[in-house]
């Protein structure tokens, strides 16, 4: 019960420092922003634009997949303070209990911990959104609406193509 107090304690403080970077096509599991804010985003870019194509991704086992090592160097952008970020490690390689058994986890966030879902949104911040919104200024030839939200990576809605892969 003390770790998921410290855990959002944590995640208050961090909010308050990652929500003035988080990009405005963010949703996923902010404050005062919800899954239904993000499909009102995505209906409102496809009446207002010329669409052209929808791109629609999941990243399947995002929490588990994620690089703690990536994970570290992302968060030390923003968060000096050594008893934070020494805390969050020891966090991310708590492990897993799998049939009362501890069981080390070598990559991903805890799972069900009140930290994780601000630690996957500062990890897509850096390695997605900063990615997808500096290609889009570059490379686009039209409008381009990326709505991100917690149920799914990325939707992406386009009147001008060039989308990478595409």
């Amino acid at each position: 019960m003390e770790d998921k107090v410290i855990q959002a304690a944590i995640v208050e403080v961090m909010n308050a420092i990652y929500e003035t970077n988080f990009l405005g096509f963010s949703y996923g599991f902010r404050p005062r922003r919800s899954a239904h804010d993000a499909l009102d985003a995505l209906a409102t870019g496809i009446r207002r634009k010329k669409v052209n194509w929808v791109r629609d991704a999941d990243i399947r086992g995002f929490f588990d997949a994620i690089s703690r090592r990536w994970m570290q160097e992302f968060i030390k952008h923003r968060i000096g303070d050594p008893r934070i970020l020494r805390l969050i490690q020891k966090w991310l390689a708590a492990g897993v209990l799998e049939n009362g058994k501890w069981v080390r986890s070598k990559s991903g966030t805890p799972q069900g911990a009140t930290i994780s879902p601000l630690l996957g949104n500062i990890y897509l911040h850096y390695a997605l959104d900063q990615w997808a919104h500096q290609w889009w200024q570059r490379h686009a030839r039209g409008d381009v609406v990326i709505v991100r939200s917690g149920d799914a990576a990325r939707r992406a809605v386009s009147t001008g193509g060039g989308w990478p892969g595409s």
